[in-house]
């Protein structure tokens, strides 16, 4: 819970700035409270991180609103390592495969990461940055501001959903927005969903319409995103499905890559003498997983549960059917 809140006092923070930013002497800090329906001491606390902390020339007149005194704020200066540059480096160019994210601001930010390094890491890194990624989709980066703007002020979202199931049928429902998370090639939101009354995760690319509604929520003390995520496979949650208990074994090449992989939270992998992997979860068997176990094709055995081991054979035998059809 901590890290939620310091996540969304983050988020505020930048949306001050912005604010202020756009509207010079507009916004008061009572203004400012009655916006983040936090308390004047609070946003007193944030102006003091803005000014002191970060060091920008936040000023304020009687009877005014505030105003920074350059024309654009700047983040002071940091120092990084090489391994610490690279790693922040790599993070800013996985997110910008996702789409959704300004590739204006991504290339300055690459471009002063590669400066502190020596120059052969810099050739390599300009060498990978020969393929850029494609132009960000601006509908995603629309409902990306919206989703994050809810975040930061804990309101609540009215979406309409197409459900990867059922034909792919059109629902609405209200979220409580916690997060926003990268996943396969995409953003995911993480949000209590008012239809389901459980917390669900959305793909950002199948939400049609998105309003931000005024109602406020307070999301639970105990909600943490890392063990939300480690509780089931990827992303996707099995609803009502039983936990089972997933035996497998995995024969070369793929028995290295199963047994060197972290795939879930309480897993359990046995070498065994012929060079396969035996590995063992207790975990609902949802679609992702099921399409987990398929990619290994012929290296891979279902010992258990049952209803797995029929459902990869009657996959095996569609594949071969549709297949043998145009030979």
């Amino acid at each position: 819970m901590a890290r939620l809140q310091e996540t969304r006092r983050i988020a505020r923070l930048l949306e001050i700035i912005s604010y202020i930013q756009q509207a010079p002497r507009q916004w008061t800090r009572q203004r400012l409270a009655e916006e983040f329906e936090v308390s004047p001491r609070s946003i007193t606390s944030d102006l003091q991180v803005i000014r002191n902390g970060l060091g920008w020339e936040l000023c304020v007149e009687s009877g005014s609103g505030y105003y920074f005194s350059k024309k654009v704020p700047r983040l002071p200066s940091v120092s990084y390592s090489v391994s610490e540059a690279l790693a922040l480096l790599l993070a800013v160019q996985a997110g910008s495969s996702y789409g959704g994210v300004q590739q204006v601001e991504l290339s300055a930010a690459v471009k002063r990461l590669t400066s502190v390094f020596p120059e052969d890491l810099r050739r390599i890194v300009e060498h990978l940055q020969e393929n850029p990624p494609s132009q960000t989709d601006g509908r995603r980066t629309t409902i990306l501001t919206q989703v994050l703007s809810a975040i930061s002020k804990s309101q609540r979202l009215h979406l309409v959903y197409q459900v990867a199931s059922r034909g792919g049928d059109m629902t609405e429902r209200d979220v409580d927005p916690y997060g926003i998370i990268p996943y396969e090639r995409t953003w995911h939101l993480i949000g209590y969903c008012h239809l389901r009354q459980a917390v669900r995760v959305f793909k950002v690319d199948r939400i049609r319409s998105i309003e931000i509604l005024p109602q406020r929520f307070t999301a639970p003390n105990d909600f943490d995103t890392e063990r939300f995520l480690a509780s089931g496979w990827g992303l996707m949650r099995g609803l009502d499905l039983p936990v089972d208990d997933v035996v497998l074994r995995v024969y070369p090449p793929a028995a290295d890559w199963v047994a060197e992989g972290e795939w879930f939270e309480g897993e359990r992998t046995e070498r065994e003498e012929d060079g396969s992997v035996v590995y063992r979860a207790s975990i609902q068997v949802t679609p992702e997983f099921q399409r987990w176990v398929l990619r290994y094709g012929q290296m891979v055995e279902v010992v258990a549960p049952d209803h797995l081991r029929e459902w990869i054979a009657g996959e095996a035998r569609a594949i071969v059917q549709r297949n043998s059809a145009r030979t």
